[in-house]
């Protein structure tokens, strides 16, 4: 498996992404903005479409429907706003892709294309989430703040900023519908086998890696998708949180 260039590849995208959106994820749990990562991933199809019609990387297709979306989610209030936003933007996206001039990429703009990273997606993808895991250190007593005591404000606005960036450092290999699973769900189990933050948060990083190689190992032995895979990993590690009352686990 790992003789392949293109195995090792998606291997070191998977662990990569994983070590940023574990951690990430933990703090949108704790300042409930799921909702917001959701929507921000959704909403930044038009951009990758966008891109995929001008022939460019979709890392800067995503990056300019990332930001469109998240000053769109910024500006309006409550939930109903969020969705609204989203939906229009998700429903330009369709559009986009459904016409004659779209190549054909749809699957790759949804579900990403793990197997097709390549050296230069790699480093993008790398020089991102580091970048992602410096602000989240930076932030961290903002963001500790913010959740323990409800507060939002500035933490709020660093923390969607934190997001957009992960989003487009995550989209090439998982596409904008799957990477929301890798982002929340081992956080999620995270917080229910962990006491204290900073083992929550490096818990979080750990299942986040575990559910990308497993999800990548399952994907090469079944012959099936591998950014699907490693969604269904990720939520399969979030049950252990569940489980964790009824097995006793300490």
């Amino acid at each position: 498996m790992l003789s392949s260039g293109i195995m090792q590849r998606a291997l070191i995208e998977a662990i990569v992404l994983g070590l940023a959106c574990g951690p990430l994820g933990v703090w949108i749990l704790l300042l409930r903005r799921s909702y917001a990562a959701e929507s921000l991933s959704h909403a930044m199809l038009p951009g990758l479409v966008i891109a995929a019609l001008a022939g460019i990387p979709l890392v800067f297709g995503a990056a300019a429907g990332v930001l469109v979306a998240a000053i769109l989610i910024a500006a309006v209030r409550g939930d109903v706003g969020v969705a609204v936003v989203v939906s229009g933007l998700f429903g330009l996206g369709g559009i986009l892709a459904l016409s004659p001039e779209t190549p054909p990429r749809l699957g790759e703009l949804l579900f990403g294309d793990l197997l097709g990273v390549t050296n230069g997606d790699l480093l993008v993808a790398a020089a991102l989430s580091i970048s992602v895991l410096i602000a989240l250190a930076v932030a961290y007593r903002s963001l500790a703040l913010a959740g323990f005591e409800g507060r939002g404000g500035r933490a709020d606005l660093a923390l969607l900023a934190i997001l957009a960036v992960t989003t487009v450092a995550a989209v090439q290999g998982l596409g904008n519908l799957l990477l929301v699973a890798l982002i929340l769900a081992p956080a999620a189990a995270a917080l229910n086998l962990a006491q204290r933050l900073p083992h929550v948060l490096a818990l979080a990083a750990v299942l986040a890696v575990v559910a990308g190689v497993v999800g990548l190992v399952v994907s090469y032995q079944l012959e099936i998708a591998a950014g699907a895979s490693i969604a269904l990993c990720a939520i399969a590690l979030s049950s252990l949180g569940v489980l964790k009352p009824k097995l006793g686990m300490p």
